[in-house]
């Protein structure tokens, strides 16, 4: 898996991002790093579906949130 100098693997991203929503009962809580951040068609691109995709099948797409709804740190990688 590629990344950038400085930056953690994806993996490892998604590793920690688990840890911490497993800390706060399964609940996802948004964060300046959050996914949620991003325009609706681009949380939807991410998760390689295509907004008609996903209107037809899921319903309304995602929304975007903003920095006054942020409600934790984001989660912390552990380097190895």
């Amino acid at each position: 898996m590629t990344t950038q100098p400085g930056k953690p693997p994806l993996a490892d991203l998604f590793a920690a991002a688990l840890r911490k929503r497993d800390e706060n009962g399964g609940r996802h809580l948004h964060h300046r790093d959050c996914i949620h951040n991003l325009p609706p068609e681009r949380q939807v691109a991410m998760r390689g579906k295509t907004t008609e995709w996903w209107t037809r099948i899921i319903g309304p797409l995602p929304v975007q949130i903003t920095p006054d709804q942020w409600e934790t740190e984001p989660p912390q990688w552990e380097e190895t």
